[in-house]
């Protein structure tokens, strides 16, 4: 992987990849909703059976942990950059976060806020939760560039930034800090990476640089040896709320 031709092809292989998923996706969507004559028990089979579903259950359990340990609880409130058309991670994560709930919350409690700069993309993945009715109850959608200054997160637990958001160490980097710019200080990150051969579809991300370290607090690192592509980072927004250290 580190052989500089291979190394020089990576951006472009990595461009071509993220518009298929994306293409797949948005696909895959209409496949999902049809003519619209089906119910949600038929849209919500048809997404269960989506080629890669269990990949994201078990993906979304791992960050799910990951953020459960840095911050002693699970969240109630999570915004994902980078939702795509087929936002999967964040329908997981609604089910599962709802499972969570204590004696006296209500489900109406937790909320997901899908961002994603495309409009198509988000335009998609809301007729999709529309056709999956009380199932995604809880899914809400803003149409921004991420690390925008109007896009204030100060009220989430936790905000995920997507793989594909970023296609490079100082454009990652950028937005990174950007985001973390919007949020409350103590709350958590999310940053999916890879590692080997798995960097071919997506940016292996060095959290750990001089500029990162200013705004953020490395939680975790965790790299899946399976079936999922993706590692995950965790960490914890710098400022006066941080009194906490987290798990090293």
């Amino acid at each position: 992987m580190d052989n500089p031709k291979i190394q020089e092809v990576l951006p472009t292989l990595r461009d071509i990849c993220s518009k298929s998923e994306s293409c797949f996706e948005s696909y895959y969507v209409g496949k999902i909703i049809g003519d619209g004559k089906d119910g949600p028990e038929q849209a919500l089979e048809r997404v269960q059976g989506f080629l890669y579903y269990s990949n994201y259950l078990d993906l979304t359990w791992l960050e799910l942990c990951a953020v459960r340990a840095a911050r002693r609880s699970s969240p109630k409130k999570v915004a994902f950059i980078g939702s795509g058309p087929l936002p999967l991670t964040s329908l997981c994560l609604l089910q599962e976060l709802k499972k969570d709930l204590q004696s006296g919350s209500r489900a109406e409690d937790i909320e997901i806020l899908n961002i994603d700069c495309d409009s198509s993309a988000l335009g998609t993945s809301q007729r999709l939760c529309e056709a999956l009715g009380d199932w995604s109850k809880g899914m809400k959608f803003l149409c921004a560039v991420a690390g925008s200054p109007e896009v204030d997160l100060r009220d989430y637990d936790v905000v995920y930034l997507a793989a594909l958001v970023g296609m490079s160490q100082e454009e990652k980097e950028d937005i990174t800090i950007k985001v973390a710019g919007t949020m409350r200080p103590g709350s958590l990150l999310v940053i999916r990476s890879a590692i080997g051969i798995r960097t071919c579809l997506y940016l292996e991300f060095d959290i750990a640089t001089e500029k990162l370290l200013e705004k953020l607090e490395p939680c975790l690192t965790m790299h899946p040896h399976g079936e999922v592509v993706n590692s995950v980072i965790v960490a914890k927004v710098k400022g006066s709320e941080t009194s906490l250290s987290c798990q090293k």
